[in-house]
């Protein structure tokens, strides 16, 4: 495997990590789709080459042009969102609630069943 199909499968794999179903589900197939292109299988592919010294070979990847402080920022802005909404519709349900409540004790007052 070259280069740059090591740093390809390991951004997909990356995204196995993911919160979001979808996204977890869209990266597994395209990690797959990946090995199916180079023509290997995952056994061959995850099965350690030894070298000279009778060690493993290990390899760092690095993301270049990726700047690692920005994609920080915009997963903290993501998270935030993500909390904002469900802040809101949080307040939404307990609203709703609060309403079924009242309207049950207005019923009970009464003396009718409640909606």
């Amino acid at each position: 495997m070259n280069r740059a199909n090591l740093i390809k499968l390991t951004r997909v794999l990356g995204m196995l990590g993911s919160e979001h179903a979808g996204e977890r589900a869209s990266a597994a197939l395209a990690a797959h789709r990946l090995v199916a292109t180079l023509g290997v299988t995952w056994w061959e592919l995850l099965d350690r080459q030894e070298t000279r010294g009778g060690g493993v070979e290990i390899r760092r990847v690095h993301e270049y042009g990726v700047d690692q402080h920005a994609a920080a920022e915009a997963r903290m802005r993501q998270f935030k969102m993500t909390c904002n909404a469900l802040t809101e519709e949080n307040k939404a349900l307990k609203r709703r609630i609060a309403n079924m409540v009242e309207q049950a004790r207005k019923a009970a007052m009464q003396g009718e069943e409640p909606e």
